[in-house]
């Protein structure tokens, strides 16, 4: 008998269920339902039980945009439901491991009551890296079986572990050398497993547990490492001792107390969000297109920054000079031999109006895809893939909607509300201390010092068209500033004086001249808003495809801090009329920076926000506004 995503077979008195889901066998609320209909199944049928894996592993765990900020939250059964079952199975269930073990695949594994796996299988518990915790019994079960240090190496780093490695070895009945070999080796294990007493070692593990003062050394150890900070590892030591405090039921109940909480906090929201983003901006539209080319030799044609041109030899370009290369990356026009396809790399002067750009924001590790007329699918197709190669994350920006860059044209955005704000009568350093209260790495005042202020003008001038407003005044803060030859940091003078102690208001100056934002809006909440309504701009103009690509862009373009999710995220969070109401207050100091884009008043009335519904009271206010 077979179903679409459990696989079963018996063999003697032995059920065999074989997860089979692309991708990666996640264990998405349909299989999960499968699994435990499957295991109820087996108690009237059989004497014992393998859960195995199809493909190339046995499962990564959980699928993501399952409780993504844009769906209701998980549905039923949850993955405690499914290791709940497997562990009161009344009938031995062993998990036979090969591949990718990861996350809640892993807490499946560890809640059967036997387990071989190949000695390549790679475990990993890789929770941490979205400040989520493992969940589903893995931060009880796993210490009590291999003890306190090995377990919270395993949750605090995040990293796979070879299964052959030593030190996992309490873990599992059997380690065999060849893959094709595990899941007959688990279904003798089953079957011997089923012929014999219930052992209640088993059910209750607790070898880990043989040695009390060991275990709470690890434990004051990592203690003293981490301090006091709360977050996902507070939380995963506070399991992690649980479980040698408390009976195995009762530390279950710790556990999935804290790692509901630690799931719904904004920061794992944040980063999940992000992950999610991450994935669905690699699928570009010109790697499904019929006929496009397979894998491309790139060359690079010019001095390309080094860190970028090691990165890409590593992942397979070859360097200027190899005539033989079908597609170039080119530092500079000309690079390239003569009639080659190329990439153009945006070095500071922003995309061109068609054919193929790349852009590289180093500490993103993202790069921002332009692409216009007369670029091919199938060269699209080999930039991304060697993007991907090089561990780059990808966001394709369309031309020429999408102007010099979508990135720039965010950045851009943020300056010129921040040459708003100032004329408004705010201070440099009140703009960038409200910047730095959104995330944002790079404050803009700071920002533009750093790149000159003669750069910082030229750059906003030839923005300005994109969006439909005039350059930075001759009178305004930033000419200004010029004029009296404060240039930015190269000159020790900007809006700040910049010497070698690092930058300051200057001498005699105050932080602005007092003033006040229309409508009592914050000067963190008008800079949030410009970032809203250019985003907007760009997806309406079909630039970016999906608002996910705009909070990519933000992490790379600004420095926005992964933990905030970007500026649409935010908004989501905020919510979007309070977002509406302070561009309405502030539309008359710059109306092309903060008049709403009707794309944000469409989404509210349709009860949306960005990534999740808006709610019924904010439909309800804006149809009174």
């Amino acid at each position: 008998m077979v179903s679409d995503l459990v696989q079963r077979a018996q063999i003697g008195g032995v059920m065999v269920l074989r997860l089979d889901r692309p991708v990666a066998n996640a264990l998405v609320p349909e299989m999960r339902a499968a699994l435990i209909a499957a295991l109820a199944e087996a108690e009237a049928t059989c004497d014992a039980v393998v859960i195995a894996g199809a493909g190339r592993g046995f499962s990564a765990g959980l699928d993501l945009s399952e409780d993504a900020v844009d769906t209701t939250g998980p549905r039923a059964p949850g993955i405690d439901d499914l290791c709940r079952a497997v562990a009161v199975c009344t009938r031995p269930v062993v998990a036979a491991l090969h591949g990718d073990v990861a996350g809640a695949g892993l807490s499946l594994a560890l809640a059967a009551k036997g387990r071989v796996a190949h000695e390549g299988a790679r475990l990993s518990l890789p929770e941490i890296t979205l400040a989520r915790m493992p969940c589903a019994g893995a931060t009880q079960r796993l210490p009590r079986i291999v003890g306190a240090q090995v377990a919270l190496e395993m949750m605090l780093s995040g990293r796979a572990v070879r299964a052959g490695e030593a030190r996992l070895r309490p873990l599992f009945d059997r380690v065999v050398a060849q893959e094709a070999e595990v899941e007959a080796a688990a279904v003798a294990l089953a079957r011997a497993l089923g012929a014999a007493q219930p052992d209640p070692a088993r059910s209750d593990p607790r070898r880990g547990l043989s040695d009390p003062r060991g275990y709470q050394r690890a434990i004051a150890t990592v203690r003293a490492r981490i301090g006091q900070a709360g977050g996902a590892a507070g939380d995963i030591l506070c399991a992690v001792e649980a479980a040698q405090l408390l009976p195995l039921a009762q530390g279950l109940d710790v556990e999935a107390v804290l790692a509901a909480e630690r799931a719904q906090s904004r920061e794992a929201r944040a980063l999940c969000h992000l992950r999610l983003a991450e994935g669905r901006a690699r699928a570009l539209p010109e790697m499904r297109v019929a006929g496009a080319r397979g894998p491309v030799r790139i060359g690079l044609a010019g001095a390309l920054p080094a860190a970028l041109a090691k990165r890409l030899v590593a992942a397979g370009a070859v360097p200027g000079g190899n005539e033989g290369a079908d597609l170039w990356i080119e530092a500079a026009p000309g690079a390239a031999p003569a009639g080659a396809a190329r990439v153009a790399l945006d070095r500071g002067a922003g995309f061109g109006r068609e054919g193929l750009w790349l852009r590289l924001w180093p500490g993103a590790d993202m790069a921002e895809i332009g692409v216009g007329p007369g670029a091919a699918a199938g060269d699209v197709a080999a930039l991304a893939r060697l993007l991907a190669r090089a561990r780059l994350g990808v966001v394709r920006t369309a031309l020429p909607q999408g102007g010099p860059g979508a990135g720039r044209v965010l950045a851009g955005a943020l300056d010129f509300a921040a040459l708003a704000l100032l004329r408004a009568g705010l201070g440099p350093q009140e703009v960038d201390r409200a910047a730095a209260a959104l995330g944002i790495g790079v404050p803009p005042c700071l920002g533009m010092d750093g790149e000159g202020l003669d750069a910082a003008q030229a750059r906003l001038v030839a923005l300005a068209a994109w969006f439909n407003m005039p350059p930075p005044a001759p009178d305004g803060p930033l000419a200004a500033r010029i004029a009296r030859g404060a240039r930015g940091r190269a000159v020790g003078r900007g809006f700040y004086e910049h010497p070698p102690e690092g930058p300051r208001a200057p001498r005699g100056s105050g932080d602005g001249d007092g003033g006040a934002l229309p409508g009592r809006v914050g000067v963190a909440g008008a800079l949030h808003a410009a970032l809203i309504n250019a985003a907007e701009r760009l997806l309406a103009a079909g630039a970016l495809a999906r608002p996910g690509d705009a909070d990519l862009l933000a992490i790379g373009a600004l420095g926005v801090a992964r933990d905030r999710g970007g500026p649409l995220f935010a908004a989501d969070d905020r919510g979007l009329l309070a977002v509406l109401a302070d561009m309405k207050a502030l539309a008359p100091l710059a109306p092309p920076l903060w008049a709403p884009q009707p794309g944000i008043v469409a989404r509210l009335r349709e009860g949306q926000g960005y990534f999740r519904r808006a709610g019924a009271a904010g439909v309800a206010a804006l149809s009174r506004a």
